[in-house]
């Protein structure tokens, strides 16, 4: 799929991008996943949060989001989703892999659900403690260790 990822800070963003963020990450974790919780929180407008967005090759339709912040030493990833229409078709791993590219040589770190953890071992990452429940999906966090430099 021809898509281009673009990563800025909220602040960065138009108000209409901000918009097909929040309603791309509604419709998926809100209403698909049926997990009603505070999906607009404080680390998004964090100016130390960079959001990706991948739009279709014209830049109309945003198919695809995740973000990344500081989490102490460590680099946080989450929030990735695509639309059902981008699904199968690399997008989702086409962003984490941009996500995981902005770490510059720290750890990151993120909470899988639990079925899509095979997926992100696919790109380095281990579970580390237990599963969890969050607002009923269980997760379980996972890391992925920094390349040592040589």
């Amino acid at each position: 799929m021809h898509t281009l990822i673009a990563a800025h800070p909220l602040a960065a963003l138009s108000p209409l991008e901000v918009h097909k963020l929040y309603k791309l990450r509604v419709d998926i974790f809100v209403h698909e996943q049926r997990c009603p919780y505070a999906e607009i929180d404080d680390v998004d407008a964090d100016p130390d949060t960079v959001h990706l967005l991948a739009w279709d090759v014209a830049g109309r339709q945003l198919l695809g989001t995740a973000r990344v912040f500081p989490d102490g030493a460590r680099l946080r990833l989450g929030r990735v989703c695509v639309t059902p229409s981008a699904r199968g078709t690399g997008l989702s791993g086409q962003l984490v892999e941009a996500a995981t590219g902005l770490a510059e040589g720290r750890d990151v770190v993120l909470d899988a659900q639990v079925p899509l953890v095979e997926f992100y071992r696919g790109f380095g990452f281990e579970p580390v403690g237990d599963v969890f429940d969050d607002e009923g999906i269980l997760h379980q966090p996972m890391l992925r260790v920094a390349a040592s430099e040589a």
